[in-house]
């Protein structure tokens, strides 16, 4: 089965001159599943995007690249080698950040959008998680637990509609109010002393890179910024994004794969969490920052070896590819349609792994870790076994159930529900097409709404 796996992604990278020659002569480390992904979907998906970076960031005359932490941490690997290679006029920088160091020194700024962030449904959504992401101690989680006075514990799964009802409880309470606003204060100062360390307050054309998805980190950092007095906004460079933070300055956002306004498929056959899962760093989340002497240093939270394990061997797995795609292709004298034909063929290759998983990737893939809160803990194998009921409650009439509130429990989701479709073995086409309507779905209505969003940008300035 595998070998037909092999023998599929070998067509499909013939299809490019590039991806054929840094493949040519390459050595197979392993023989299994994840060295096969890794050299003929991951190692070419990495190349594209940094090629594409690097010239875009050269064309607009970047002097400063910061890769975000931890999506960004093989990206900058990349481009760090390619411009040591090719002696290109950018510097490469890692910053340490994650959406929790960079939320909870500002949710003072603005209780009504801290509110709104802290109660973002997730997988894994409760009162304790949503307490946790405010930074609360032990202590002050039971004193707002008491005040709330709820009719379940603060570890229960939230619906849809206890969530809602979770969101106007806390804004109405002061003790969480209280502590939310303090230890939000108390944190900024580190913060800023961090991002000015790094230079982001510096006379440079810089810019980010991450992931992508919603864009809100370049949003906050741009918000922290300019309570430090930088005037020029940040600009950003993704794999792609599914949508922007409301009146965002849609020219200041940059993708490789998608936008909001791109054709729906490459969305619905893509899987972001898969993504993150894959494409992470060898530690912990960063939870805050500390200064140590002259030096404001990033505090990591724990990370699991196995997990570094993981990275370790991706990174050995794909860097051979990127070493010969950084000595024999010069970014500079790439065209356009030469990065418009391997995207197109990336896009392939990443839908056949994700959308269409063989049981032996999911057996190599399906088990790392994942959670899609803002912390760390409680993580799930990204493609979590499922029975066929289970299955059956991301399909569009039952979701369309669960959103309406009338569903009586919140269903169990999978971050990688095509890798908990094969992993469950039965009616694997029936289910996946079901999650394929959805998905059709579920991105035709974001795209409308930013459509309409933008409508009322451009009408009211």
């Amino acid at each position: 089965m595998q070998d037909d796996r092999l023998a599929l992604y070998q067509r499909e990278c013939q299809n490019s001159p590039q991806i054929v020659h840094a493949l040519q002569e390459l050595p197979l480390i392993g023989e299994d599943a994840i060295s096969i992904v890794c050299r003929y979907v991951l190692a070419p998906a990495l190349g594209g995007f940094t090629q594409w970076l690097l010239k875009e960031a050269c064309k607009a005359q970047k002097q400063r690249l910061y890769f975000l932490a931890r999506d960004g941490y093989l990206m900058y690997r990349a481009a760090l080698l390619f411009c040591e290679k090719q002696r290109l006029p950018i510097e490469c920088r890692y910053l340490s950040c994650s959406r929790y160091s960079l939320r909870i020194p500002i949710f003072h700024l603005d209780t009504e959008a801290a509110l709104a962030y802290l109660c973002r449904g997730s997988l894994q959504i409760s009162l304790e998680r949503i307490l946790t992401r405010a930074g609360l101690t032990a202590d002050e989680k039971e004193a707002v637990s008491q005040e709330l006075s709820l009719p379940y514990g603060p570890t229960v799964r939230l619906s849809h509609t206890r969530l809602a009802q979770i969101h106007e409880s806390l804004r109405q309470c002061s003790t969480f109010l209280a502590a939310m606003n303090r230890h939000s204060a108390e944190a900024m100062p580190a913060l800023k002393g961090y991002l000015s360390q790094e230079g982001l307050l510096e006379d440079r054309t810089d810019a980010i890179v991450d992931s992508g998805w919603t864009g809100s980190m370049q949003m906050v950092l741009n918000e922290v910024l300019s309570h430090m007095g930088r005037i020029r906004p940040l600009s950003g460079y993704y794999w792609g994004l599914y949508e922007l933070p409301v009146h965002a300055n849609r020219t200041l956002y940059h993708c490789y794969d998608f936008s909001p306004t791109s054709p729906l498929k490459a969305k619905v056959f893509f899987n972001n969490c898969l993504f993150e899962a894959i494409f992470t760093a060898p530690h912990g989340m960063t939870t805050g920052y500390r200064k140590l002497g002259d030096q404001y240093v990033p505090h990591y939270g724990f990370s699991d070896a196995r997990r570094n394990a993981f990275v370790e061997r991706i990174e050995a797995e794909i860097f051979p590819y990127i070493e010969r795609l950084a000595e024999h292709t010069q970014i500079l004298e790439l065209s356009s349609e030469d990065l418009y034909n391997d995207r197109t063929i990336i896009q392939r290759l990443l839908q056949r792994f994700m959308a269409a998983p063989s049981p032996a990737e999911v057996a190599c893939f399906g088990s790392l870790p994942f959670s899609d809160d803002v912390l760390e803990g409680e993580e799930q194998p990204i493609a979590l076994p499922l029975n066929e009921k289970e299955l059956t409650q991301s399909h569009p009439l039952h979701k369309l159930v669960a959103i309406s509130g009338r569903g009586k429990l919140p269903p169990r989701e999978s971050a990688w529900y095509e890798g908990s479709v094969v992993r469950c073995g039965k009616h694997i086409r029936y289910h996946l097409w079901q999650y394929t309507l959805y998905q059709w779905m579920r991105y035709s209505r974001k795209r409308l709404m930013y459509m309409r969003g933008k409508r009322r940008d451009s009408r009211y300035g």
